[in-house]
This record gives C-alpha cells, structure tokens and sequence, in this order.
C-alpha cells in the first residue's frame, strides 16, 4: 500500500469519527428526551442539535454509498446506536422532508440506516423513559 492510500484512508477514517462524535448533543438529546413529532416542539438549541445529527448522518451514509467508508466497518461500530437515533427521529425527518418537499432531503441518512439494518436485523431499540415526580408530597 502506498503512502498517499494510506494517508488518505487515515484522513478517511479521522474523518469518520469527527463526524461520528458531532452526532454526540444531538444524540444524547434524541436519547434522553421524549421526540416530539414536530421540530417547533423543541428548544431552539435542541432542534439544532437535531437538525446537525442528521446533517452528519446524511453525510457518514454518503461516504459509505460512495465506497470511501467500508460499510462494514461502520455499521460494526456505529450500527446499532444509528438505528436508535434514526428510528427515533423519523417524525421529525419525514417533517424535515415535507417543509421542503423534497422526499429525498437527507436521503443519506435512510440508506445508512438500511445498512445498518441488513447488520443488525433483529435489533430492536430500547428506550428508556425517566418517570415524572410528582409536584409536592406524595403520600
């Protein structure tokens, strides 16, 4: 292997997890928070982590259609949490695609899904929901 191939798949795989570890607020939120069905039900700040979770995605699933990320290696890695992320938030991609009536805005983000899947196909996804305290004593 030469040393250009070899920088580049290094800048390649660099690149992998500073998109990956972008994803972080936005995935912590989607994770921790009931999701709305709607982006105008989120804080500002939340529907922007959001919104860059998905932009990130779209893009980590270009570079896996495109053949500069093996697919295998990032769904291995990655595969199980996007299927989390991405089964959480389709109200709020398939909203994302009507506003702009464009069905295939972030169009990325589905394939990378479908990989992830066919690696997992018997995942399930698991959320946890914190339980409300109550206002006052409760007796």
């Amino acid at each position: 292997m030469s040393e250009s191939t070899t920088t580049a798949d290094g800048a390649l795989i660099r690149l992998f997890y500073e998109l990956w570890e972008a994803t972080l607020p936005g995935r912590e939120h989607i994770m921790s928070a009931e999701m709305p069905d709607s982006f105008d039900r989120l804080a500002r700040s939340s529907a922007a982590d959001v919104n860059r979770t998905l932009r990130y995605l779209n893009r980590l699933g270009h570079l896996v259609i495109h053949g500069r990320l093996d697919p295998a290696f990032v769904s291995s890695l990655v595969g199980k949490e996007v299927i989390r992320t991405v089964t959480r938030v389709q109200p709020l991609l398939q909203e994302a695609r009507d506003r702009r009536s464009d069905p295939d805005y972030l169009e990325y983000v589905d394939r990378l899904m479908e990989i992830c899947r066919q690696q997992y196909p018997d995942y399930q996804p698991q959320y946890t929901t914190d339980a409300r305290r109550g206002v006052g004593l409760m007796m």
